[in-house]
């Protein structure tokens, strides 16, 4: 027993006349049969049930310890903080290295683009929601720019109230954004402090201090900074509470630090940087760094949650001090700019006698009143149950206003004040469900609670310093605001603010969109099979699972589970037979109920839930034992000790999809347990210890072979995946599957973690800083795809359809997704430059010239190669992942190949003078064949590059060749174009013929994967109009635009490198290409003479 460490062939017609349309499948939010709370919306009904035994602060504490062991933090203590900074630098030095790499198809699917698929927001009639929103900052002058900064979502920019959203730091080391703060005098400079300060173990640490010059335009963004001028590093593995500027100078900043991660009680660690205030005189300079202000509290190594400043006086500076024992409370200086900051001195001015949190955290405003000597400060508090104190003689004295428990029973998290900065008297506050937000007339003494709709637990709040009608709201919802002073406020959570943090996900056996998954605070939610996103059920939403035997996609049995608690007398799930019934509760709810028992030593916030094969799926769930069902949760038996091992919770349950008497059960001290038989008795299977005695965070057995199996860890500082091959022996071998140098995965978390089904050998590992991938069995792994933030993903998924996509679940920016498809098999058209970039290119003809823009680095590329009457047929006919150049002579049915490698060329004969060059890679090993298609006898010949010749009868007299790859195998197929009714006549390699009238006479082809969807879409281009028309081939519904004018060339391509066909024309009157890039956003580039040919038309019909 491990120690226990404490925490745990079909021819269809589709005549195309208008756009296809689709209503959602469930809209409506189908709750628990017991309904959610309105005051608590990120808690079911069902907690009801167990409030009597389990208050609201000790749920927080049970989530706080959940998210902890989900971050690698066991029993409340913090790792080396700059194992995380060390993770990331790794990754970006691997995926400099993996940019390096010859061009290759393996580099290629490396390369592919990751798309954010929401939800954002998360539909909630008019108050849609998003994740916790921590700070916020408005610009001084103009109402409309605004800063928010979210809980992992990272740092978002409004140029315009919030009607548009920019994300300006996806790829810093942290996305959890503590404090932000604008230079009053410099307000295009701004500091963003990392690492959330909410004292919970969801806040997760942070880097430093980052500082963003133009902010409102170009946003140029240095940093970190976290250094002192020792080189000592003072704020890695913290929160920083608040940052507060120097009125006047901008290089002078005040930094409050906190504990980043460590529970609810914020006790210290002295092996992290000593929190406190920290002065910067040069923080707009190119390496600021920071002296610790030793004079606060005996130089107390304590969390400073907030801090606030004379505006017209910045030597005095007012803090709030965690500390327990009556030393804790609100302090003040006099003296704050003293030359040495070591030097200023403070005073303890209104102590908070406790040991509580709640009860020592403070949140500051100030003002100083036109003509008054003195500054004038608020401080919402949670002292005392939550009380408003105010002081008029800038700080040295206070007065309480109201005590009425605004943030009880967690002011440590939900707590925010801000004062109306042209009246003294206007205070706004917020809270606790018992006021989100409220406003005051009378400097505190009332409040009138508005927020109608907002969702609960604020934490900040910004008031614009050039309109006091206008204020923002953070919330655990998201982004709230207010133009008439808070009596009504509007959500600004839209389709660009990503921030909700997701727990896990399950998809569909069938349908390529169908996804639940459950979020922190905002419920279960629903990806629907058109892709719109609906919340379906209420509570903390954790783990789910669909049933894999769904046969269409309204009756789907579906499960999830909200928080899980002993001695909330909580353990079990929610199950719903349909999409639009109501969820049944499975399992002990104040009383045993369904087999599951509410008196297990130990269960997990978010308990283990996990589907084994059969019709309907198996169930198993796990608390300190394993339970099964296989009637859907009606009725358990118990499959393994009973406990496992006393007080230890199961934390992962692997079950083989081959056999349902293959188990593996994780424990969240480390331990392996399993059984290949069905046994209940399940057996020790790592007895010589050789796996960490760590949180396991998910166990994965090999759906193809039942004795291959891996676990992963949650944890800093060494190998997170493990491998056994042979699971039957009784007594398996693990070895580290977690690659090794250059080639191994960070040591950081892996919290998911899937195995292809289709190739055994291909692993994906969801990271506490993104996605990895491993081609052989764990053995080397490399960073999966590209835009992806630097975000913990929590589960990982593979979604079916063609192409079949991988879906993860963040924890702070949403799901995301990347098409497999996209990834091994598509290529960037006309890329000479191997960087999967289309690339700007001519053919001059009569010196027989090439001529290429190189998207890769902006050089220009030239080669003469061909004459003018030679037929242009540029592809990768050598399999490097870059275009050779290419032509094909039809005076004597040659093809001329110029290789890219070394610029050697070989000739072969393969036509005759008629034919009209096809090449395309019909054969799916990812070169292209040289093919013709013969008009005179309506038949194709494509010369196979792995070997030998076919020939296929395919079109009609008048026909257009047009192949591309339109269901996605990975194999181009033969295709035509029949102007004359407007018909397109395709046989696809695996998805069979199709037939579709889509264009006219006149209209030129334009084919390509428009929609990133790994299949190529029916498409025409229209001279007469400049309209460009696609036929998707997800639905066959259409949509059209302009892009173009008479005269213009059509040269399709993927311009931006995103995997989607950009629209693009050549203007050959000014020798000018316009690309309507889908990612990267138009671009203009005068390339070419009079007389030059645009390459990327070489295959426009």
């Amino acid at each position: 027993m491990k120690k226990f460490l404490a925490l745990f062939g079909l021819i269809v017609l589709v005549l195309v006349a208008a756009a296809a349309v689709f209503l959602p499948l469930e809209s409506s939010e189908a709750q628990s049969e017991l309904g959610v709370d309105p005051a608590e919306p990120d808690m079911p009904r069902i907690w009801d049930r167990s409030r009597s035994t389990f208050g609201k602060e000790e749920f927080l504490m049970e989530r706080a310890d959940a998210f902890a062991i989900k971050r690698g933090i066991i029993d409340g203590k913090l790792p080396d903080p700059g194992l995380r900074s060390a993770a990331v630098r790794k990754m970006a030095n691997q995926e400099a290295a993996r940019d390096r790499m010859p061009d290759s198809f393996e580099k290629g699917a490396l390369l592919a683009a990751w798309n954010p698929i929401g939800p954002n927001p998360i539909p909630n009639g008019s108050f849609p929601w998003s994740g916790r929103v921590i700070s916020i900052a408005v610009h001084p002058t103009n109402p409309n720019i605004v800063y928010v900064g979210a809980a992992q979502g990272g740092l978002y920019r409004s140029t315009d109230g919030g009607t548009n959203w920019t994300a300006l730091m996806d790829n810093a080391q942290s996305l959890a954004i503590g404090a932000i703060a604008i230079s009053p005098s410099q307000p295009e400079t701004i500091y963003i402090g990392t690492g959330e300060p909410n004292f919970s173990s969801d806040s997760f640490f942070g880097v430093g201090i980052y500082r963003i010059d133009n902010a409102s335009t170009t946003a140029n963004i240095s940093g970190p900074f976290n250094k002192t001028a020792a080189n000592a590093d003072i704020f890695t593995g913290r929160g920083i509470g608040e940052i507060i500027v120097h009125p006047t100078n901008p290089n002078v900043i005040f930094a409050a630090s906190t504990s980043g991660v460590g529970g609810i009680s914020g006790s210290a660690n002295n092996v992290l940087p000593s929190r406190g205030i920290y002065r910067s005189d040069n923080a707009a300079g190119a390496t600021p760094t920071f002296t610790k202000m030793t004079g606060l509290a005996a130089n107390a190594n304590a969390s400073v949650r907030d801090l606030a400043i004379d505006p017209n006086d910045p030597n005095i500076l007012i803090a709030n001090v965690i500390i327990g024992g009556g030393t804790g409370g609100i302090y003040r200086s006099t003296n704050a700019m003293a030359a040495d900051p070591a030097t200023a001195t403070f005073t303890l001015v209104e102590a908070f006698n406790s040991t509580s949190t709640s009860e020592l955290t403070a949140e500051f405003a100030a003002i100083h009143p036109v003509g008054n000597a003195d500054a004038t400060f608020y401080a919402a508090t949670g002292n005392l149950g939550g009380r408003v104190l105010r002081s008029t003689n800038g700080g040295a004295t206070w007065v309480q206003q109201i005590d009425n428990n605004f943030c009880t029973p967690q002011c440590f998290y939900d707590i925010g004040v801000a004062v109306d900065p042209t009246n003294a008297d206007k205070l706004y506050l917020a809270g606790s469900p018992n006021m989100v937000i409220g406003f005051s007339t009378n400097a505190g003494v009332s409040f009138t609670n508005s927020g109608a709709g907002v969702h609960v637990d604020s934490h900040a709040i910004a008031v614009a310093p050039s309109d006091p009608n206008t204020l923002y709201l953070g919330t655990d919802g998201g982004i709230y605001k207010s133009v008439n002073g808070a009596s009504s406020l509007t959500s600004l959570n839209n389709s660009q603010f990503f921030a909700t943090q997701f727990m896990g996900l399950s998809v569909h056996p069938t349908d390529p969109n169908f996804t639940i998954g459950g979020t922190q605070d905002n419920g279960t939610n629903y990806y629907s099979p058109t892709g719109t996103w609906a919340r379906v059920d209420g509570g903390d939403g954790g783990y789910t699972v669909i049933d894999q035997n769904a046969a269409d996609t309204t009756n789907v049995r579906m499960y999830h589970t909200y928080y899980n608690s002993i001695s909330g007398t909580l353990v079990g799930y929610a199950t719903r037979g349909t999409t639009s019934a109501s969820w049944a509760f499975r399992g002990c709810n104040g009383a045993p109920a369904n087999g599951i028992n509410c008196t297990d030593t130990a269960v997990l916030f978010y308990a283990p839930l996990e589907a084994g094969p059969g019709n309907p799926n198996t169930i198993y769930y796990g608390s300190d034992r394993v339970y099964r069902s296989n009637d859907t949760g009606v009725s358990h038996t118990v499959v393994s000790q009973a406990p496992i091992e006393s007080g230890v919770a199961v934390s992962a349950i692997g079950i083989s999809p081959q056999d349902d008497n293959v188990r593996l059960v994780g424990l969240a001290n480390g331990g392996i347990y399993g059984t290949t038989t069905g046994s209940s008795t399940l057996t020790n299977l790592d007895l010589g210890g050789t796996i960490p005695n760590f949180f396991i965070a998910r166990a994965v057995i090999d759906p193809n072979n039942v004795n291959t199996a891996y676990v992963t860890m949650s944890g800093f500082g060494f190998a997170q995946v493990y491998k056994t091959t042979n699971l039957n022996s009784g007594t398996p071998t693990w070895t580290p599957a977690a690659g090794s140098g250059g080639n191994a995965l960070p040591l950081v978390p892996v919290s998911g973690f899937v195995i292809d089904p289709l190739d055994s050998n291909t692993l994906y590992a969801g990271t506490d800083i993104g996605v990895y991938k491993s081609a052989d069995a764990g053995a080397t792994w490399a960073p999966f795809g590209t835009g992806l933030p630097r975000v913990a993903v929590f589960d990982v998924a593979i979604a079916p359809g063609s192409p079949r996509k991988l879906r993860i679940a963040t924890h702070g920016k949403g799901m995301y997704e990347i098409s497999l498809a996209t990834a091994p098999t598509v290529r960037s058209p006309f890329d000479f430059d191997g960087d999967n970039k289309t690339d700007i290119s001519i053919f001059r003809p009569v010196p027989g010239e090439w001529w290429y823009s190189k998207s890769s680095n902006g050089g220009n590329g030239a080669v003469t190669f061909g004459s003018s009457s030679d037929t242009l047929t540029p592809a990768d006919f050598t399999g490097d992942a870059k275009t050779d150049i290419a032509f094909f002579r039809p005076s004597s049915g040659l093809w001329y190949v110029l290789r890219s490698e070394d610029l050697t060329f070989y000739a072969f004969p393969f036509g005759t003078t008629g034919d009209v060059p096809v090449p395309a890679d019909y054969d799916g090993d990812n070169k292209a064949d040289a093919a013709v298609y013969r008009p005179s006898a309506n038949t194709w010949y494509i010369s196979n590059s792995g070997g030998g010749t076919t020939i296929t009868g395919f079109g009609a007299a008048g026909d257009l060749p047009v192949p591309a790859d339109y269901d996605g195998d990975g194999k181009a197929d033969i295709g035509i174009y029949r102007p004359g009714p407007g018909q397109w006549w395709i046989q696809r390699s695996t998805a069979g013929l199709v037939a579709v009238q889509f264009g006219q006479t006149g209209d030129k082809t334009v084919s390509g994967d428009y929609t990133g969807d790994g299949k190529a879409d029916i498409a025409y281009f229209r001279p007469s109009t400049g309209n460009w028309t696609i036929l998707r081939s997800e639905d066959f519904s259409f949509y059209a635009f302009p892009f173009g004018t008479t005269g213009d060339v059509p040269s399709p391509g993927d311009y931006d490198g995103d995997g989607k066909t950009d629209a693009a024309i050549f203007r050959p009157s000014t020798s000018t290409w316009y690309a309507q890039r889908s990612t990267a956003g138009t671009l203009i580039q005068a390339f070419g003479q009079a007389g030059d040919i645009a390459v990327p038309n070489a295959y426009v019909r």
